[in-house]
């Protein structure tokens, strides 16, 4: 069987790499050993509730980004976030803040004291430096102060990423950042200089597994093979030999111009690939992905002491707690939760607390009723509860994440029709991830 393309990995960048190829009329074979398409994407449907077990939104940063959910069909399905969604919360010092997108609302806040908000708009004066290997920490520490690095982008580190902000490489982690004081000099100058569109916090009625459901219908008939792993991975001279097995332990095979691999570093050692994969594989066996366990929770309303009147809650390192933050998804998108309940969604785990993300499921529980206890007022014993692990859960884009770039890189320069596409490359966002991988299907070679 000869196709134009083989997509290894049947997650979010691979469906989407497919299905963009597969709309040209392109033909594909998309092979992953799970059971179920989707990847990190995970909706349940339980009781009149919609719970997401992996990423809960996805943000749309331009238009581009609407045509995109446009041409998979989901485009009369898209929900925008409930107005309530626009503030986020930060804990601070025993404290909860409220902060919009308006940057008024830091000043006019107390999360900063007035020695931080002056170090704040001092920002404007600082001079231009190199960033090269800057960390996400000592950059915001330079720019805008201690205080902004612990108080504000610490939390987002914590609710984006789960890492460590001492670790995490600016240019890697947050390029536009790295830009915007390349360009401009001052990030708040760059800003007012070139506003950028509103993003809009978006779902489908369905849940985001529509995104899934949406991307595999537009795929060829028979094409995605679940529950399959590769036994031969070799290039010849008509391009690339892909043999895989079943669960059956039915063999099946084909040729294709181009191999997409999109299934995660820690897996790749297991994809049959011999020595087209040697060079890179090293370099993949340092890439970081900690685990995070999600916590999800339905209460009556009067359960709840806080108003919920916000996307969620995050909590900075110094605050000393045991999540990294909560989700109030029935704020966002109330449709998801049943009439007179409230759901929410506690991150446990990360790079900096890697040991909380391992434990069992009695434990987490009374993590959970504690912190929810102290911050949001939370009540009794919840009428749902669902936990999902992930023992590798986001890549972390630290100073070893240059060497993986390069060696990626090199291996594609060295083999061609060979593409690397995925979270631990560009962006880890739900919605960059599908951009990408649309990118690559829209221009990968066919017929």
């Amino acid at each position: 069987m000869d196709l134009d393309a083989i997509v290894l990995g049947a997650g979010p960048a691979g469906l989407s790499t497919a299905s963009a190829l597969a709309r040209r009329g392109g033909s594909v074979a998309v092979i992953d050993p799970a059971a179920r398409a989707g990847g990190a994407v995970h909706t349940v449907k339980e009781d009149g509730w919609r719970v997401e077990l992996g990423p809960n939104t996805l943000q749309l940063e331009s238009k581009l980004d609407a045509d995109l959910l446009g041409e998979l069909g989901l485009a009369k399905e898209i929900q925008e976030a409930d107005v309530r969604g626009a503030k986020r919360l930060i804990a601070n010092e025993g404290h909860i803040h409220a902060l919009t997108s308006n940057p008024r609302s830091i000043l006019n806040s107390e999360l900063l004291s007035w020695r931080g908000k002056f170090n704040l708009l001092l920002e404007v004066f600082q001079p231009r430096e190199s960033i090269q290997g800057e960390t996400v920490r000592s950059f915001a520490e330079r720019r805008f102060g201690v205080e902004v690095a612990d108080r504000l982008f610490d939390p987002m580190i914590n609710g984006i990423h789960a890492g460590d902000p001492g670790r995490l490489v600016l240019e890697y982690a947050f390029p536009s950042l790295a830009r915007l004081e390349s360009d401009h000099r001052s990030i708040l100058l760059g800003l007012w200089r070139s506003p950028s569109e509103p993003r809009k916090i978006v779902q489908f009625a369905g849940g985001l597994h529509r995104l899934t459901e949406a991307m595999v219908g537009q795929l060829p008939k028979g094409a995605l093979h679940l529950q399959s792993t590769t036994t031969l991975i070799r290039r010849d001279s008509r391009g690339w030999n892909v043999a895989w097995r079943n669960a059956l332990g039915e063999e099946s095979g084909a040729h294709a111009k181009s191999l997409i691999i999109t299934a995660p570093p820690w897996q790749w050692a297991h994809l049959a690939c011999g020595e087209i994969l040697k060079p890179v594989l090293h370099a993949a066996e340092i890439v970081e992905a900690p685990p995070v366990a999600l916590v999800v929770r339905g209460y009556e309303r009067g359960q709840v002491q806080h108003p919920l009147d916000a996307f969620g809650l995050l909590v900075p390192h110094s605050e000393g707690r045991k999540i990294l933050g909560v989700l109030f998804p029935s704020s966002t998108f109330p449709n998801n939760t049943p009439d007179g309940s409230v759901q929410l969604a506690c991150f446990i785990g990360g790079a900096r607390n890697i040991a909380l993300g391992r434990l069992d499921d009695d434990q987490l529980r009374e993590v959970v009723d504690a912190e929810l206890g102290d911050l949001l007022g939370v009540k009794g014993a919840p009428k749902k509860e669902w936990i999902a692990r992930w023992p590798r859960a986001i890549p972390q884009y630290t100073h070893q994440h240059g060497r993986f770039l390069e060696a990626l890189a090199a291996t594609e320069a060295l083999h061609s029709g060979l593409h690397f596409v995925g979270s631990f490359r560009g962006g880890i966002s739900l919605m960059s991830t599908l951009r990408r991988g649309s990118e690559l299907g829209s221009r990968l070679p066919r017929g």
